[in-house]
């Protein structure tokens, strides 16, 4: 028997565009605090999607890993701030000090508070996607799109790949698919058997 999903399919298409506009024009200054609001609301909406189309086929592994990684982006990424910050004002002590940063030890507290930072944020980039890479993996499983399946493998190459920078235009190729994804999610779904519902 199949279920009706039009208004899940509205919200992760809605939500998808808000998230890849909201994300990749954050960095705008001066811009950037109001689309990083527009990305965390597109966020939420696919997160209700998933939520959505979970309880209606029985199976709420798409949630599940998507909350997981909403999760850990956000305190990750507010843990590799503080330590970011703590380096960088640990670097000025020493500059205002007048000496350079391994010369002083608030320099090399700083550099390397700086170094962790930026290793944490990669830490928590991999995690997170990892989760999200989960969710469209499962999203697949359960409506057949092809494109979940290729948003979860360029998230995931994007993801390993963004230390050299080249992984921000395979994470944007993800984001594309992921649109694509819902735009072709069909508007009713057969309910999930016993067989593929996760324990």
């Amino acid at each position: 028997m199949g279920v009706d999903i039009k208004s899940e399919k509205t919200l992760g298409l809605v939500g998808s565009v808000l998230a890849i506009v909201g994300g990749f024009t954050g960095v705008i200054p001066y811009v950037g605090v109001f689309m990083g609001t527009v990305s965390l609301v597109g966020a939420i909406l696919v997160l209700v999607a998933l939520k959505g189309i979970g309880d209606k086929v029985g199976d709420d592994r798409p949630f599940k890993y998507y909350l997981y990684s909403i999760v850990v982006a956000f305190v990750g990424s507010v843990i590799a701030v503080i330590f970011i910050v703590v380096g960088a004002l640990s670097l000025s002590n020493a500059t205002i000090a007048g000496m350079r940063a391994f010369e002083h030890p608030w320099g090399i507290f700083g550099t390397g508070m700086l170094i962790f930072g930026f290793l944490a944020f990669i830490a928590v980039l991999i995690l997170g996607v990892y989760f999200a890479k989960q969710a469209w993996e499962a999203m697949y499983e359960i409506t057949g799109v092809d494109e979940f399946q290729s948003t979860a493998k360029w998230l995931w190459w994007g993801a390993l790949t963004a230390i050299i920078l080249v992984g921000f235009i395979l994470l944007l190729v993800a984001a594309v698919y992921q649109i694509i994804g819902f735009a072709n999610l069909p508007e009713e779904l057969e309910t999930a058997t016993p067989a593929n519902v996760a324990p």
